[in-house]
């Protein structure tokens, strides 16, 4: 298989995977991010706000994002494997998470305007920050955030994950690293990875949902500033808020991640 196949074989299994997992748990990660920061004043409560947005986000995000990561980390993958440089991905899957990252802002500030009732649907959303900050401060701010706290997510989560695979198949499948892991021992593998990056990345989350609801004092988009106007008025332990959220959706999310992503593009490699 040539690195074209893997490329996009790997992508549409990531696109899959990544729109099915944000899908089930969309709503948990929304009552999350609610309890990261205060929702509009006189906003819509209730359960149905949870879900504001679901489509668009994932299609706008879930999908690109995933697809793209994949894209340019399957091939990356397949030939540091091939000069036994595994070593090397947790830095690859870091540059990976850069473009990957940009695309999936706008989506980003979409769902957290939505779910903090801050605006009624993604039109109204998009007007909304268009008009007030244009295209480039609206639709992406926070990116570099985003960036910050995803380039080392990426790593960490890629890293951890590759580990527990290692481990589980040399000690628990019992076999080749060559050969692939069963689905339950990439649950296994993504539970606990999810969730030990879920809590180290836990405060830049709080940081970037604070920035694009735009609810700080100074309406700043400097992670310094943003952040210690949260520790001054709130405390060091509000930049853990939904830190028990963030984990059980990182952690759930790629126990569900894994499995499909791995079905997905090996049905599509092994398809005639």
């Amino acid at each position: 298989m040539n690195l074209w196949e893997i490329s996009w074989t790997e992508a549409a299994g990531g696109a899959a995977a990544g729109a099915i997992a944000d899908g089930v748990l969309y709503g948990i990660d929304s009552a999350k991010v609610r309890t990261q920061t205060a929702p509009a004043a006189g906003g819509e409560a209730g359960f149905r706000i949870l879900f504001r947005g679901m489509g668009p986000t994932i299609l706008l995000g879930s999908v690109p994002v995933f697809g793209s990561f994949f894209m340019l980390y399957a091939p990356a993958k397949a030939v540091l494997q091939e000069h036994h440089a595994e070593g090397f991905l947790p830095l690859v899957s870091c540059v990976c998470a850069v473009p990957a990252t940009i695309i999936g802002v706008p989506a980003d500030v979409l769902k957290k305007r939505l779910v903090l009732g801050l605006d009624a649907n993604a039109v109204t959303a998009i007007r909304h920050v268009v008009a007030h900050d244009g295209i480039y401060r609206g639709l992406f701010a926070g990116w570099h955030v985003n960036l910050i706290r995803d380039i080392p997510f990426a790593g960490a989560k890629i890293g951890l994950y590759e580990w527990c695979v290692f481990y589980y198949k040399k000690y628990i499948q019992k076999v080749p690293k060559e050969e692939r892991i069963t689905i339950v021992g990439s649950s296994i593998c993504g539970v606990l990875s999810g969730v030990g990056c879920a809590i180290v990345t836990a405060p830049l989350d709080v940081v970037n949902t604070r920035i694009k609801a735009d609810s700080t004092l100074s309406h700043s988009t400097s992670i310094q500033t943003v952040t210690m106007e949260i520790v001054e008025r709130e405390g060091l332990q509000a930049l853990f808020r939904g830190v028990a959220f963030r984990s059980f959706v990182l952690g759930v999310g790629s126990s569900i991640f894994w499995p499909i992503h791995r079905t997905v593009s090996h049905a599509l490699q092994s398809a005639p």
